[in-house]
């Protein structure tokens, strides 16, 4: 479908409002942590040093904007919705950032942003399909009731599915930046090959792009900012509700199997959902060659990490290159899914 230059001027703005807002707001929002005493641990460091945090207010306020563009430039309730699920997820994330909640009280908290997300389809029923589409098959049935509850289930497994993914300097930036070009780009070859798609369940996914490349610049190796718990839930929260109201579900859930990998492998060796900081052991510790070592205690919790590591140590800033190249390869797929479905 072809743009105009309003749709062309709307893309770029909801884009570009974010991304500059942190890219300028980064430094003086850093410095107020510092003199605030906002300093959070960088333990993968020889020895720790201490970095700004948590930067997820920061990150939500852009987020935010982002989204108010594209609601009122397209008058859409697309990101309205997606702002109500991402601002529920902030809000759990910034509550454990100052006081920490417990392991089982986060996710159970989660499914607020999936209820208060989902809860807008009673106003507004076209907010997503219940069909989900698969490659080259076409559509399954719709049924309301079933993917109502998968949606609001999603919410608190993306989202602690990203918040494991924010260990390293940079990794959590790296994968919210690739996943979320992933889906941009499945969303985009929805709206080109299926007529009356909304133009604005695309542009909703511009702000996390924008939000995601601007925090990499501070948050890469060696990192000036950490996100904290609110920062890297609000990632997940976001791309949960855009995948749905995208309905790009088979790709988004193809870009974040390294992530889903590692979830899974993490909860399966503690047997359930442990606050982090309560682990008995940690997964990886730092040798006296200064490189990070898989941990050979039985008790340490088997990430995707550590089986990397156990193929011998690596740096850090090489570790998170090793799983920002595994990320490429699934968000490469995600892509390759989305051909398939849309444009096959």
């Amino acid at each position: 479908m072809p743009l105009g230059l309003a749709d062309i001027g709307l893309l770029l703005l909801s884009f570009l409002l974010p991304f500059i807002l942190l890219l300028v707001g980064f430094p003086p929002f850093l410095r107020f942590l510092a003199r605030k005493g906002r300093l959070l641990d960088d333990v993968h460091k020889n020895p720790p040093s201490k970095v700004p945090g948590p930067v997820g207010p920061l990150l939500f306020l852009a987020a935010l904007i982002g989204e108010l563009v594209v609601a009122v430039g397209f008058q859409s309730p697309v990101p309205v919705a997606i702002i109500i699920g991402t601002a529920v997820a902030f809000g759990v994330g910034l509550w454990d950032d100052l006081y920490v909640l417990g392991g089982k009280t986060k996710p159970v908290l989660l499914l607020l942003a999936g209820l208060g997300f989902v809860g807008l389809v009673l106003f507004r029923p076209s907010l997503y399909s219940s069909a989900i589409t698969f490659p080259i098959l076409g559509n399954v049935n719709p049924h309301l009731t079933i993917y109502t509850i998968l949606a609001v289930v999603a919410f608190p497994v993306v989202a602690n599915a990203f918040n494991m993914m924010d260990s390293f300097n940079g990794e959590i930036s790296w994968f919210a930046l690739l996943t979320s070009l992933a889906l941009l780009v499945g969303g985009a070859l929805h709206y080109a090959a299926t007529a009356g798609f909304d133009l604005a369940r695309v542009a909703s996914a511009l702000p996390l792009v924008a939000i995601a490349a601007a925090f990499l610049v501070f948050n890469r190796y060696p990192s000036r900012a950490f996100d904290g718990d609110s920062g890297s839930l609000m990632f997940g929260a976001m791309f949960a509700g855009l995948t749905i109201t995208s309905g790009v579900e088979i790709a988004a859930m193809i870009a974040i199997v390294p992530a889903i990998l590692n979830s899974f492998y993490t909860l399966s060796s503690v047997r359930g959902f442990v606050e982090r900081r309560k682990m008995a052991a940690r997964p990886t510790y730092i040798g006296e060659d200064g490189l990070l070592h898989a941990s050979l205690d039985a008790g340490a919790p088997s990430t995707l990490v550590r089986l990397l590591l156990l193929d011998g140590p690596l740096s850090e800033k090489d570790l998170v290159t090793n799983i920002v190249y595994l990320t490429l390869l699934a968000c490469l797929f995600s892509v390759g899914i989305s051909v398939l479905t849309w444009v096959i």
